[in-house]
């Protein structure tokens, strides 16, 4: 996972805010199997505006990032099978 989201961090200039986010999304997949929309509009999104609120804070593109960060996840995960 950690691998994953520094993949992410790296491609792009985020603001400060948009680090937590990522963070706190990264933190939301130790949990979940997939972090995507619906996810967001759950908690611990939710209280926080949801994917509406947080959409906005990366400039509606939210829903490609979180594609980004599943799959820098699964390519991680997938790389990690082939060598075990």
């Amino acid at each position: 996972m950690k691998t994953a989201l520094q993949r992410v961090l790296a491609k792009n200039k985020w603001t400060e805010v948009q680090r937590k986010w990522l963070k706190r999304i990264a933190e939301q997949l130790q949990r979940e199997v997939v972090v995507d929309r619906s996810a967001i509009d759950e908690e611990p999104f939710s209280k926080d505006g949801g994917f509406q609120r947080l959409n906005k804070i990366f400039d509606g593109k939210l829903e490609v990032i979180l594609g980004d960060i599943n799959e820098e996840l699964w390519k991680n995960t997938a790389s990690t099978m082939v060598t075990a």
